[in-house]
């Protein structure tokens, strides 16, 4: 997955207003025959990148918010089924549904059958896990499902009756699905910046460093011009 520090993206593209700035300064001397490295081109690349990394903010607060709620709505959900799985136990119902139910509850804790075993294309050994998001909201969904083909499971308790239990799945679905509809916006942005900043040669990152090179070649690099922009670091997107 390629990542880099939300800082990192901001301090680049300030890298690039200052490095603009002092190459205003230098007047009709700086003149690459690179068109990327003109001025007005590099000031025209910093604009459209900072209006990108804007978007991504704004995407972030609109997603973030999105992200919160979902784990509030699926925060309570280990507590409930642990006493769903109490009152069933509870209910006088036959062994063998208990069983089925023991089953749906195991999966929503996380619990194992057996201890995971490590392989090459999972070497963690956590291929079992129940407890995305999606596969919390299905296996609620399926516990729900149990208990309502058992008549003598009737709790008064309004969090743990069948009403109760099938509010609080549509709640899980609902933010949910909000999540995933929320990411793609803000995913689509950082798509949009990324390109903006880390494309090969074109993008910001590569661009700055040519920039800086050009200043090398033409004043030196012990030149004072040169240690102007040598403290202006460019850092490119890390694939971890």
């Amino acid at each position: 997955m390629a990542s880099t520090t939300e800082t990192g993206h901001a301090k680049n593209i300030a890298n690039q207003m200052n490095l603009n700035a002092i190459i205003a300064g230098f007047g009709l001397a700086y003149n690459p025959s690179n068109p990327l490295l003109k001025l007005t081109t590099m000031q025209a690349q910093y604009t459209d990148c900072n209006a990108k990394q804007g978007v991504v903010n704004e995407q972030n607060g609109s997603f973030k918010p999105l992200v919160n709620t979902r784990v509030l709505e699926f925060k309570p959900v280990p507590g409930l089924v642990r006493k769903v799985r109490n009152m069933a136990k509870s209910s006088g119902a036959n062994d063998l549904w208990y069983k089925d139910v023991n089953t749906s509850v195991a999966k929503l804790l996380g619990d194992r059958a057996e201890k995971a075993v490590a392989t090459p294309d999972d070497p963690a050994g956590t291929s079992s896990s129940q407890l995305s998001f999606d596969n919390m909201t299905n296996n609620f969904q399926l516990l729900v499902e149990v208990l309502s083909n058992e008549p003598m499971y009737a709790p008064a308790e309004t969090d743990v009756n069948i009403v109760g239990l099938t509010a609080k799945h549509a709640a899980m679905n609902t933010v949910n699905n909000a999540v995933k509809l929320g990411r793609m916006p803000y995913n689509n942005a950082i798509i949009f910046r990324n390109k903006a900043l880390y494309a090969k040669d074109t993008g910001l990152v590569d661009v700055c460093a040519a920039a800086k090179n050009y200043i090398r070649g033409v004043y030196g690099f012990k030149s004072a011009e040169f240690k102007l922009v040598s403290g202006l670091r460019f850092t490119q997107l890390a694939t971890v």
